[in-house]
């Protein structure tokens, strides 16, 4: 009995054990099934599934910009592909294809009783080609445990699922456009462009039982590489076609002794246009992909779902753009050189150069290897065959590492952006002097604004009453409740006054830090960021001159107020998004903002803007590029030491801006004369804008009038005829301006002062 009991109970353990292992392995089966494995797509997933296809970016004039493509792949239709290459494909990956529905059970006997218990491995695998469209379309994880079984009864399940969605045709055409054939060729009519200089549907029987054959392992059985392993596999395969009746016997055998003949065509990649932009947008689609979601309620993937995304931008401004700066970048960094000669820009700050080595990607990868100090600088100092860049073309020469840092550390950089102020849509975007050397965006790099921030300041001023005719003297401050702060002119000249737009127009710092007393600091942060400014402001007087680190972007964004009349505007970069399927999708809303200064206020300072054009700093803008049917305003700006130049120009319907200035600021001109904003920065904007004027196309960014002022406003400008108005003391006045009358400054002139005695400083 005792013997029995035992007996019994092992049994039931054995039972219980089966139960469990049955559940278990419904339960892993349904876990897979459901897909919380992460590969298998639900039914309404499966029914928008698709060919992979590279969303195309496109400017507002119709040019296509760029296609967010990883792989070369072009996707045909099902009527592209010869028949015979169907067959091929059928004869040798998946013979009952047209009779299982996804999984060919009949193979997997064959796999398991050949392949796994007899251990033949020439038996082949079970896998359908449905099962491989699976594979190739969602990549294999890594599950730690249990991955080959997770993953083989994946695609079981997908392409069950695919198989009760699609026809057999469509399967085939998914899979002849999604399989890898190697050399960077993806799908089949990219293999028959590479291999065979062709296209799929002019593929001949023994072109396509090359490819066929490539599919069992391309690399090895390549025919540019390997001839004549990829004719013997080709051979295999059209025996499979002949066994199949695809072909005759006849016809395999006069295949089989044909020589392969390739036709190699180096495959070249969408290079695309205006790439600073196109990245921008795909950085910026970032976001929009984070909020909308596909119908199937997966995310869209820029580099699959073969979205087409309509911007803002104008090729042919872009094309303006591209060449108004490299015209003048080219210009500056001959002068550039030619300042320093022999001498090395950075020899006052040699750490510029040691930073720029530690940074470098071949300093850290040597590190990395734990090669000493000592043999890293022998490596950086050994010449090597290398291409760099030049205005005069990529060349190829022979130079050490080190002195390629040197060369790129002495170039001169700039960015440049037109926006419309009424729209915020941007027209011209170029971010750099070239995008395969250089990948920072200057349009978006943060840099010492300078002078181009007093408009805030006077904005600020004139918004809390102060009048653009009111008179500060041009005089050396000290401010102790700035640590004695004296903030200095440029040009070191002082005496006599300045009205407020005289100050604006000679960019005067004396009389702009007196503003900005008047002004309020705090004040003056707080609209500049309403107008756009997104980077926080430091509470430092000196702010008042531009020693803020703003982008190019967010100022130009701000200089939409002016033309805009006190109302801010977002920057806009999108104007549709469609799906492949041509659904217009949801594209970036920004909320509509109201006026962030009065409509007075801006009033006075597009014509102080404007008087900046007519008579001050930059008034070479009109007649160095002959913009003289134009209204026009602008401000520019030198950081010190002259490392940075800026240029804001604005008409009633576009804001220009450019940044100039070398990678690092320790580098830049000696002298005032060459790295002043005036003659690095605005001759951008200006042959920009003078390409525009002699496109009757674009007329209309130019010849638009700024809304006529107000006799309120006028009367303010009246600045000699003002009663009140303090007079300078009795004595030789020296003032800055760069052209035109003495009172263009609306400077008061003592009668007794004769024009002799009065200095000018161009």
């Amino acid at each position: 009995m005792k013997f029995n009991f035992k007996n019994f109970t092992f049994r039931k353990g054995l039972k219980y054990f089966f139960i469990l292992g049955v559940l278990a392995t419904i339960a892993f089966f349904t876990a897979i099934y459901r897909g919380y494995f992460g590969r298998v797509p639900t039914y309404q997933e499966v029914s928008f599934f698709q060919n992979m296809e590279a969303s195309e970016v496109y400017s507002a004039d119709n040019v296509l910009l760029y296609r967010f493509d990883k792989e070369n792949r072009i996707n045909i239709p099902f009527d592209s592909i010869p028949k015979y290459l169907v067959n091929g494909l059928i004869a040798t990956e998946d013979a009952r294809f047209f009779e299982h529905s996804g999984v060919d059970i009949k193979s997997l006997f064959r796999v398991l009783v050949k392949t796994i218990i007899m251990g033949d491995k020439s038996a082949g695998g079970g896998s359908t080609i449905t099962q491989q469209l699976v594979k190739n379309y969602f990549p294999r994880k890594n599950h730690r445990f249990f991955s080959t079984p997770i993953n083989k009864l994946e695609e079981m399940v997908a392409a069950y699922k695919l198989e009760q969605q699609f026809t057999k045709e469509q399967l085939i055409e998914f899979y002849f456009n999604t399989v890898p054939f190697g050399q960077s060729a993806y799908g089949l009519e990219s293999a028959a462009q590479r291999f065979f200089g062709t296209t799929a549907s002019k593929l001949t029987i023994e072109q396509s039982a090359v490819l066929i054959g490539m599919l069992k392992a391309s690399y090895t059985y390549n025919p540019i590489k390997f001839p004549e392993a990829s004719k013997k596999r080709r051979n295999i395969v059209l025996n499979l076609m002949q066994e199949n009746k695809f072909i005759t016997k006849k016809e395999e055998d006069s295949l089989s002794d044909l020589p392969i003949i390739t036709n190699e065509k180096k495959l070249v990649r969408h290079v695309g246009k205006a790439k600073y932009f196109t990245e921008f947008v795909r950085k910026e689609m970032n976001n929009w992909l984070k909020e909308n979601k596909k119908p199937s309620g997966k995310d869209y993937d820029l580099y699959k779902d073969g979205l087409k995304i309509y911007t803002t931008l104008n090729y042919e401004m872009q094309q303006y753009a591209e060449e108004a700066l490299k015209k003048q970048l080219k210009k500056l960094q001959q002068e550039f050189d030619s300042e320093w000669r022999n001498e090395e820009p950075w020899s006052k700050t040699p750490v510029v150069l040691e930073n720029a080595i530690k940074n470098s990607s071949r300093y850290k990868r040597l590190k990395a290897k734990g090669i000493s100090e000592n043999n890293i600088v022998a490596n950086f100092n050994t010449a090597i065959p290398m291409k760099i860049f030049t205005w005069n073309g990529d060349q190829q020469v022979t130079m050490s590492p080190l002195d390629s840092i040197k060369h790129y550390l002495k170039h001169l950089h700039a960015g440049f952006i037109a926006i419309e102020p009424q729209t915020g849509h941007i027209k011209a975007y170029v971010g750099g002097i070239n995008e395969q050397h250089f990948q920072y965006d200057h349009v978006k790099t943060k840099r010492q604004v300078g002078s181009t921030f007093k408009p805030f300041v006077y904005t600020t001023a004139i918004e809390k009453g102060v009048s653009p005719c009111e008179m500060f003297p041009n005089i050396l401050i000290k401010y102790p409740q700035y640590e004695d702060w004296e903030p200095k002119n440029s040009d070191w000249i002082y005496g006599g006054e300045f009205s407020v737009w005289g100050a604006l127009a000679a960019s005067t710092n004396t009389v702009t830090v007196q503003l900005m007393e008047r002004a309020g600091l705090k004040n003056i942060i707080n609209l500049a960021q309403k107008m756009g400014i997104e980077t926080a402001l430091p509470e430092i007087a000196s702010l008042s001159l531009g020693t803020a680190e703003l982008s190019l972007l967010e100022m130009a964004r701000a200089y939409t107020t002016f033309p805009n009349y006190g109302k801010p505007m977002h920057e806009v970069f999108v104007t549709k998004i469609v799906s492949r399927e041509g659904e217009s999708l949801p594209i970036f809303n920004e909320e509509v903002k109201k006026p962030v200064y009065s409509e007075q206020t801006a009033e006075i300072m597009v014509e102080m803007l404007g008087k900046v054009i007519r008579n001050g700093t930059a008034a070479s803008l009109q007649y160095d590029y002959g913009l003289y049917n134009c209204d026009l305003g602008g401000k520019t700006g030198t950081s010190q030491s002259q490392a940075d130049g800026w240029f804001f120009g604005l008409t009633s319907n576009l804001v220009t801006g450019t940044w100039v200035g070398a990678e690092n600021p320790a580098i830049h001109f000696k002298t005032m004369n060459n790295g002043q904003a005036s003659h690095t920065a605005l001759p951008v904007n200006g042959n920009f804008l003078k390409s525009l004027n002699n496109n009757p196309s674009f007329k209309y960014y130019l010849t638009g009038k700024f809304k006529k002022p107000s006799k309120e406003v006028l009367n303010m400008y009246d600045c000699l005829s003002r009663k009140g108005v303090p007079s300078p003391k009795k004595d030789t006045i020296v003032v800055a301006i760069d052209s035109l009358a003495i009172d263009s400054l609306a400077i008061v002139v003592p009668s007794n002062i004769v024009l002799d005695s009065i200095k000018l400083q161009k």
